[in-house]
C-alpha cells in the first residue's frame, strides 16, 4: 500500500497561509491502491518518471474517495496539498472548473510556463530540491498582476472557519445569515473559490470527523459508530453508514478493515 510521509517538508512561511500539508508518496513493489480522501483540498502533485521526465497535475476537489494504483504513484511522488479555498490565487479559474477533474500544469498554467517547471523539477537532485523550486513557481505565481483573487475569497474563507470550527455544523441558511449574504450568493461563492457547495463542504467535513473519531478508538477495540455518529452530527448511525457509502463505496466497518490489511 501506498505510505506518505510529511518528514521535513514543511512549506515556506509566505505559502503557509495557503498550503495545508506537503507529502512524499513512497510505496513498496505491491500494486495496491494509493487512496486519497475527500476534504475540499486541491492538491498538486509532481511525479518523476524514469526515462520520461515529470508531470505535474493538479487534482481538483472530489465528493467521493480517489483510488490510485501503486503504478500511478512512483516513488518520492511530492505532493502539495492547499487548504480547502486556498489554489484559486495560483491557477486563476474557478475552481469548479477542476472539480472532480486532473488537469496538466500546462493547462493551468500554458505550455511555456508548464515546461519551463518540469524542466526546472527534472534537475533537482532531492525530494526536498524538488520543494523548493515548485514553492518558487507557486511564489512567482502569486506575484503575477494577472493571476488574483475574487472578491468571495474572504468570505469563503470565513465560511470555511464557521463549518470547520463549529461544534454543531451549521446549516447553509444559518451560515448565509451569519456572513450577511443570501444562500444564492454564498453556493456560488463556494463553487468558485472552494470547488463545491457550502452543503457538500459540510457534509466532508462531517465525515472527516467520523474518520477522526474512528481512528482515536483504542487499537483492537471495535468504534463505537452509534456514539461516533450523534457525536459529529449525523442523525444516527443509519445515516453515518449512508454517508460513508456515498463517499467511499462501502461501509464504515469494511472501509476501517480495509485501511488495516
Amino acid at each position: 500500500m501506498a505510505s506518505t510521509s510529511d518528514n521535513a517538508l514543511v512549506p515556506r512561511s509566505d505559502l503557509s497561509r495557503f498550503i495545508q500539508r506537503v507529502r512524499v508518496l513512497r510505496h513498496g513493489p505491491s500494486g495496491d491502491a494509493f487512496v486519497r480522501l475527500p476534504d475540499g483540498t486541491v492538491e498538486l502533485v509532481v511525479r518523476v518518471l524514469p526515462g520520461t521526465g515529470c508531470d505535474v497535475h493538479a487534482l481538483g476537489p472530489r465528493e467521493h474517495v480517489q483510488h490510485k494504483s501503486a503504478t500511478e504513484v512512483p516513488p518520492d511522488t511530492l505532493g502539495i496539498q492547499f487548504k480547502p479555498g486556498g489554489a484559486y490565487p495560483f491557477f486563476g479559474l474557478p475552481m469548479s472548473e477542476l472539480a472532480h477533474r486532473s488537469l496538466s500544469i500546462d493547462r493551468l498554467w500554458g505550455p511555456a510556463d508548464g515546461e519551463r517547471l518540469r524542466a526546472l523539477l527534472v534537475d533537482a537532485p532531492t525530494v526536498q530540491a524538488r520543494l523548493r523550486t515548485l514553492e518558487a513557481a507557486l511564489v512567482d505565481r502569486l506575484h503575477r498582476d494577472d493571476v488574483f483573487e475574487p472578491a468571495a475569497a474572504y468570505l469563503v474563507r470565513r465560511g470555511i472557519r464557521l463549518v470547520t470550527e463549529a461544534v454543531e455544523i451549521p446549516r447553509v441558511s444559518d451560515l448565509a445569515r451569519t456572513l450577511g449574504v443570501s444562500e444564492r450568493n454564498l453556493r456560488r461563492a463556494f463553487d468558485d473559490v472552494l470547488g463545491m457547495g457550502p452543503k457538500v463542504f459540510a457534509r466532508l467535513v462531517r465525515f472527516q470527523r467520523a474518520l477522526r473519531a474512528s481512528a482515536s478508538a483504542s487499537r483492537g477495540t471495535r468504534p463505537d459508530w452509534g456514539a461516533i455518529a450523534t457525536g459529529v452530527g449525523y442523525y444516527d448511525q443509519a445515516h453515518l453508514i449512508a454517508d460513508f457509502r456515498a463517499v467511499t463505496g462501502t461501509t464504515p466497518t469494511a472501509w476501517l478493515r480495509a485501511r488495516a490489511a
